[in-house]
Order: structure tokens, then sequence, then C-alpha cells
């Protein structure tokens, strides 16, 4: 398995789910309203100095739809310019 975080602007929120959907996730945790600057974006803080802010949606995807998914968000990520979007992912050992 694979655990994935994946870290974009509000305005995408649609976008990668749907995405999530057509690849076969089923399930995801998902955290509205985050904080923070990326290595080639603008600080988000949600206040009147750097507006807006992003969503973080983590998930364990199984090894027979890994492949999907990650070309489903490199496709997502080529479609948004790659900016404001970016995956993380990372070997999963176990899950309870």
């Amino acid at each position: 398995m694979k655990m994935f975080l994946i870290v974009y602007d509000v305005g995408f929120d649609e976008d990668v789910t749907e995405t999530l959907s057509a690849c076969g996730v089923t399930g995801y945790t998902k955290w509205d309203r985050v904080l923070g600057k990326g290595e080639r974006s603008d600080p988000k803080m949600d206040d009147a100095v750097w507006p807006g802010f992003n969503c973080a949606l983590m998930m364990a995807v199984d090894r027979a739809i890994e492949p999907a998914v990650f070309k489903g968000l490199q496709s997502l990520h080529k479609r948004m310019g790659g900016k404001e979007f970016k995956v993380f992912g990372w070997p999963l050992e176990k899950v309870i």
C-alpha cells in the first residue's frame, strides 16, 4: 500500500475529489483551511496580508489502484499548471 498526502488550493477541491473518485479511491481524510507556504508559492495565511488557504487530503491506496491514482493526480497537476498543488507519497506498512 501507499500513503498519499495532497496539499492544494481550496479552489481545486472539486477537481481533486472528482479525480480520486474516478480512480477508485473510496476513503480519505481531509483538512480544510490549511495554512502555509510552498517552495514555489506565496504564503496562504487566510488574512488580509496573505489571503487564501489550502486543503490537505490524505489517503491509503491499495496496490491495485496505486498506478491509476498516481496517473490521475499527475494529470491533474499538469492541468493546474503545476502550481498550488503538491502530492507526497510514501510506503504504508500496516493499517489497523
